[in-house]
């Protein structure tokens, strides 16, 4: 667990100097969020000119953040697709080190501001993210670039529910049983194309400008079954939209190229949404400390997702 600092005004004064004496870039900087990664806009506030991101001091080497960033330096953009990229430094590196109070050095790298304004749930939205998406899996020569970590790991699955303490007994069984079935009914096997994946494609990580989809936050980019990417969409979906996800998803695929769904996606799907949604507990697992109640609420929410995906009742999935 990282050690933290409480005084944000500090760490503001730190970065806004660093921005002044390594980009050449003088601008009042302000927190946007303060989680495992630290974020900070760079500008008049409303108005940024740039997005500091100060990386977690421990669990991501250095080489791996590197990969990320020449990952998005590599992306060709396109008439459906361009990405948030580093900008360098004065001496060219996309990459620096920072010594921040209260929490050591920390890798920082300074992004383009997003263009446009954030895609949000709605059917002509979610076929221009399809779109986008399409064209990012096609850019084969990401996967050379992208940090080698294989992002849907099976073992990771078992390893995850196994970490859940003996107080959450009832949640941890119901995640066993539901993984499981899921196995007996050979959900698990890998379908689709392999590649680069940008890990964590979901509406937040997106902004539009007409028809073209501008991508940013590529910290969980990796290798894998790209349809994990597709699985990410339809696991927030699931989450977010209720009723509507199914519309919402069709959209989607649309504009991924794909008319309709069919059993091997579908099945592949219900698979990594389990997966994905067990990614983000064991996020929670590795970096955060909640009490037993938010516990309950987290591992009762998973419980239910992987169940959901067990019986084949996802709602994104319905009539697909």
């Amino acid at each position: 667990m990282m050690v933290a600092t409480n005084d944000t005004a500090a760490v503001e004064r730190v970065v806004a100097a660093a921005l002044e004496a390594e980009y050449r870039l003088s601008a009042e900087v302000r927190t946007v969020v303060r989680g495992v990664n630290w974020t900070l806009a760079a500008g008049p506030d409303g108005a940024p000119v740039a997005y500091v991101r100060l990386y977690r001091p421990e669990g991501r080497p250095k080489a791996e953040i590197a990969a990320e960033l020449a990952v998005l330096d590599a992306v060709v953009a396109t008439d459906r697709l361009d990405v948030a990229r580093a900008v360098a430094s004065q001496k060219g590196q996309l990459l620096t080190q920072l010594e921040v109070p209260g929490s050591g050095t920390r890798p920082m790298a300074v992004f383009q501001v997003a263009a446009g304004e954030p895609v949000r749930a709605r059917p002509d939205d979610l076929r221009a993210a399809g779109a986008a998406l399409a064209d990012l899996h096609g850019q084969t020569q990401l996967a050379a670039l992208a940090p080698q970590r294989e992002l849907v790991a099976e073992a990771e699955v078992d390893r995850t529910i196994a970490r859940i303490e003996d107080g959450f007994a009832t949640e941890r069984a119901r995640l066993v049983a539901a993984v499981a079935d899921l196995r007996a009914q050979g959900m698990n096997r890998a379908a689709g194309p392999a590649g680069f994946c940008h890990g964590d494609f979901r509406l937040a990580n997106l902004h539009r400008t007409i028809d073209r989809i501008v991508m940013f936050d590529f910290d969980d980019c990796g290798l894998g079954p790209q349809w994990l990417d597709l699985a990410t969409v339809g696991w927030w979906l699931e989450l977010a939209t209720g009723d509507g996800a199914a519309e919402l998803w069709r959209a989607f695929l649309t504009g991924y190229g794909r008319a309709k769904g069919d059993a091997e996606l579908d099945n592949s799907l219900r698979w990594l949404v389990a997966v994905q949604h067990l990614r983000s507990l064991r996020f929670l697992q590795d970096y955060c400390r909640l009490d037993a109640e938010t516990w309950v609420d987290a591992l009762g929410s998973a419980a239910g997702m992987v169940e959901r995906a067990a019986s084949g009742s996802l709602r994104f999935l319905r009539g697909s």
